[in-house]
């Protein structure tokens, strides 16, 4: 009886039957989040690319206009413009702009810009942060950046035009 059950127990552990289904799901599942990782990492450096090219294009028209009261109404109004060409980023989510104002190098390293007045004031420190939400990403909320913030500094043309005249 022993040896029959011994026998019965062998042939149990030994037969390969849904081997490959086991083998399919260990390997399928782990390829198919790999797979989606990578595609969110891939739509991460697609939208900050966008706004660095959004942001390097609105400071530049902003950079060189000669509007001196209204440069965070023109840089909003030349983001938000640019920004509606791009799908993946002018669906309705939060996104803050902010232009500031240095003399020097110095001021910008020091964070002593100000918010307030553009005069003789070369320099253009412009900020554009935006809500992030992950699409294919399936980990806690709390492992997830949820913000992307680009800056860019900029020369103010006619302001280098305004210093050299005087």
């Amino acid at each position: 009886m022993f040896k029959k059950v011994k026998n019965g127990l062998r042939h149990y552990l030994s037969a390969e039957h849904g081997v490959a289904a086991m083998e399919f799901s260990m390997v399928f599942i782990p390829f198919i989040i790999s797979i989606l990782f990578i595609a969110e990492m891939c739509r991460v450096v697609f939208i900050s690319s966008a706004l660095d090219l959004i942001i390097a294009e609105s400071g530049h028209i902003a950079a060189i206009t000669r509007a001196p009261d209204n440069y965070q109404q023109y840089f909003n109004a030349e983001i938000n413009k640019r920004m509606a060409d791009w799908p993946l980023i002018s669906r309705e989510i939060h996104v803050e702009l902010s232009v500031s104002w240095c003399d020097s190098i110095s001021a910008v390293i020091n964070h002593t810009c100000t918010t307030m007045d553009a005069r003789n004031k070369p320099l253009a420190f412009y900020k554009v942060t935006t809500d992030y939400q992950p699409l294919f990403f399936f980990f806690p909320s709390q492992s997830v950046i949820r913000e992307l913030s680009r800056r860019i500094l900029l020369v103010q043309e006619f302001q280098r035009e305004a210093e050299n005249d005087e």
